[in-house]
């Protein structure tokens, strides 16, 4: 008698709306950290990528896609959707994943307050690699980061605002290089999760409180997303 398969489904098919993958198996979003220092895809981005599709994931997910480079690149070779120029090197990206059967899905984050990129660059690329954390868990993630330019503050409303657009735009942009879908990165204590918990979102404004006021940032970036 044949074995029994402990998961049955792992391999069949998955439907999600609009788009069906070929199995249950995703690839997590990763931060490779391999893209140009200007934030395009480069063609270690795509061997990377690529070698990962082979080995048979239905749903890959390219992390690490800031919306957002002037306050909120995670690290100086992580990949850049925020403007329109950025889109060429994606497709090229998105595609050489399409090769292999499996959809290719970038995730939009913001690492917020522990973002390692103080303002207006004012720290040396050496000092900005050698020093990331390798951990999500520093609110500041270098000794000097504030000496050095990095401030963390809560966010205005019409920053709050900005970066609504931002996001759905960078969402619009995946979707032009020809993405499947996206993930909007809401965990680690990043922005999106730091409006969320009730540990970090202390606001005493429409975007903090109660459950429902601190889903707001979050539920207005998808709006807007479908909205493009």
């Amino acid at each position: 008698m044949a074995k029994e398969q402990k998961y049955p489904n792992l391999f069949k098919p998955l439907r999600i709306g609009s788009i069906v993958a070929k199995n249950r198996i995703n690839f997590e979003p990763t931060a490779i950290s391999c893209s140009n220092a200007d934030g395009s895809v480069s063609e270690l981005d795509i061997a990377v990528y690529s070698e990962v599709a082979k080995g048979g994931y239905s749903m890959i997910n390219i992390g690490g896609c800031t919306p957002d480079s002037k306050t909120g690149r995670v690290t100086v070779t992580g990949v850049i959707i925020d403007e329109d120029n950025m889109i060429p090197g994606l497709a090229r990206l998105v595609n050489s994943i399409h090769k292999y059967g499996a959809l290719a899905i970038p995730q939009i984050q913001h690492p917020g307050r522990q973002c390692p990129m103080p303002k207006d660059s004012i720290m040396s690329t050496n000092d900005m690699v050698v020093k990331l954390p390798w951990s999500a868990g520093h609110e500041i993630v270098f000794a000097n980061a504030e000496e050095k330019g990095k401030e963390i503050r809560a966010m205005s409303t019409a920053e709050i605002l900005d970066q609504v657009e931002l996001w759905s735009l960078a969402a619009w942009r995946c979707q032009a290089a020809g993405a499947d879908a996206v993930c909007l990165h809401a965990a680690h204590g990043y922005l999106m999760s730091a409006f969320l918990s009730p540990y970090l979102n202390r606001r005493i404004d429409r975007f903090g409180g109660s459950f429902e006021n601190r889903m707001l940032f979050t539920l207005s970036i998808i709006k807007e997303i479908h909205n493009k």
